[in-house]
């Protein structure tokens, strides 16, 4: 009997975790944290279509003309957030094996960054340079190139650059090949584990939870972070705090003014329910890193991995399904090169064009 009653016992803990897992449990957020407008419903009854997570989500966004934010509502509860996650693709992102042509193309790549950002390491010989014009073949141009080095100049010195939420850490790994004392941060153990295997630096959790001293990096870069956590100015203000005087915030996040997002409306694969909890237009994310003190040296959209979010929106709007295995069908992969050619001929009659916003931020000298 004990067998028996212990064998129901275990099944019924199964049947009650797919239970748990088929639910996720919200809050209701009506209000703009920017400005505390109380949002319009702009699309409604929604689902995750790219990794299954349960749930209908609307977004809000803020009718004030001067802000215009977007967001989730309602949002999973911070206990159960990382069911939205549970098929991430972060959890490992394996390097590309060994090609001929995929090494002549970095190879051209990195000699870019030698002629552009001033780099000696980790770019291969001088002589190559005289190829680096041929990078700029690349369907997304410089807004593809310069993130490679996460749009930062090669230091003079020693200096520490951290990257929040580095997933399975490939950046952070030609950062550190580019001479920079590389660190990153994230929250998924998967995305972990493939940083620690590339032999990067790694602390798991959130970026307070590292309790970096004050003052301590050079650079801090954070690509699509920041639309997925709860409380922005949080993240910004501690980012500032890490940051020694004069150092560099480089901010990447969705763009809600994108043509992109115009062109494609609830199908666009940035909204990206439920995870992205909160979405930016150019103002908003200007006034939110202002707030926490940082002077702004650049801030415009980019046309940078614009090939994925047009061919997976594409699928999106078609099939209702924008999953990361399409942009491996020939087609998807034609279709979205020429929607990023599209969309970088577009920003330069449209700076608000690109499907991303690139913010460049300086902690001003003096600063504590």
């Amino acid at each position: 009997m004990a067998f028996c009653a212990g064998g129901a016992s275990r099944r019924m803990s199964s049947v009650k975790l797919r239970m748990d897992s088929s639910v996720i449990r919200t809050r209701s957020v009506a209000k703009c944290f920017l400005c505390g407008t109380v949002g319009e419903v702009f699309y409604s009854e929604m689902r995750d279509r790219s990794f299954g997570a349960p749930g209908e989500w609307n977004l809000r966004r803020c009718p004030r003309l001067a802000c215009g934010l977007t967001w989730l509502d309602p949002q999973p509860t911070e206990e159960d957030i990382g069911k939205a996650y549970a098929t991430y693709y972060t959890h490992d992102q394996p390097a590309p094996g060994a090609n001929l042509f995929r090494d002549a193309v970095f190879g051209v790549w990195r000699s870019y960054l030698r002629v552009r950002y001033g780099y000696r390491q980790g770019v291969g010989p001088a002589w190559r340079a005289i190829f680096s014009p041929l990078a700029l073949l690349h369907p997304g141009g410089p807004d593809e190139l310069d993130s490679a080095a996460m749009y930062l100049p090669a230091p003079t010195a020693p200096a520490r650059v951290l990257d929040v939420g580095c997933g399975s850490g490939v950046l952070l790994a030609r950062m550190k090949a580019l001479g920079w004392e590389a660190s990153g941060v994230e929250v998924d153990p998967g995305g972990v584990a493939a940083a620690l295997a590339r032999g990067v630096t790694v602390h798991q959790g959130q970026l307070a939870d590292a309790k970096f001293p004050a003052g301590h990096f050079d650079a801090v870069h954070s690509a699509h972070v920041i639309e997925h956590v709860y409380d922005p100015m949080s993240l910004l203000r501690e980012c500032f705090r890490i940051l020694k005087p004069g150092g560099t915030l480089v901010i990447l996040t969705p763009n809600t003014w994108s043509w992109g997002h115009k062109k494609f409306g609830r199908a666009w694969l940035n909204l990206d329910p439920p995870r992205h909890l909160i979405l930016f237009n150019a103002p908003t994310l200007r006034a939110a890193a202002e707030k926490q003190g940082f002077v702004i040296t650049r801030l415009d959209s980019t046309a940078r991995s614009a090939w994925v979010y047009g061919a997976l929106s594409r699928q999106i709007a078609r099939t209702g399904r924008g999953e990361m295995s399409e942009l491996g069908k020939t087609a998807n992969l034609l279709y979205g090169v020429f929607f990023q050619l599209a969309e970088r001929v577009r920003r330069w009659f449209d700076p608000d064009a690109g499907d991303e916003l690139l913010l460049i931020a300086r902690k001003p000298s003096g600063s504590n």
